[in-house]
């Protein structure tokens, strides 16, 4: 719910200090008191998990990295910005993302879309198209297929 999921972590921590209707609702609720089931049994396993040993060489990599990242020149106005938008909590990346994409869609499909009209419209003429459309204004040539076609071979194409 999400009028009460601001009281999640309330009801969990400090289950005494919310008010009496928060607690009734999630005991009411089945989405909400699944949902700090769910909480409960994180906290469980969180409980129970062990942290494993680094490696023996772990501490003279951190110590390496550590000088290395002491004696590189300070960050640049570019890279402070790239580290801002990408590990800034508050800002909507993915809001800022899909508008982006599809701000390049749009400009991109138009542009697309543009052009292609453009290239139909001026539409070049290729080489067999204009090869029959000198053959459609030929009356010599209709002759000569005529006396080929009737067999008339001893007839004599007419000259220019």
């Amino acid at each position: 719910c999400r009028k009460m999921r601001k009281n999640v972590a309330a009801i969990f921590l400090e289950p005494h200090s919310v008010p009496d209707e928060v607690r009734q609702h999630f005991a009411e609720c089945p989405r909400c008191a699944s949902e700090l089931a769910a909480l409960d049994a994180t906290s469980r396993l969180l409980e129970e998990w062990k942290t494993p040993e680094a490696s023996a060489f772990f501490e003279a990599r951190l110590y390496a990295r550590l000088r290395v990242e002491q004696t590189s020149p300070p960050p640049t106005r570019l890279e402070k910005l790239k580290a801002w938008v990408l590990y800034r909590v508050d800002l909507p990346l993915r809001h800022v993302a899909a508008g982006t994409l599809g701000a390049v869609l749009v400009v991109g499909g138009g542009g697309f879309a543009f052009l292609s009209h453009q290239q139909a419209q001026s539409g070049q003429v290729s080489a067999v198209v204009r090869d029959l459309q000198s053959y459609d204004g030929n009356a010599q040539l209709y002759q000569q297929l005529d006396a080929l076609d009737s067999g008339d071979e001893g007839a004599a194409p007419a000259s220019n």
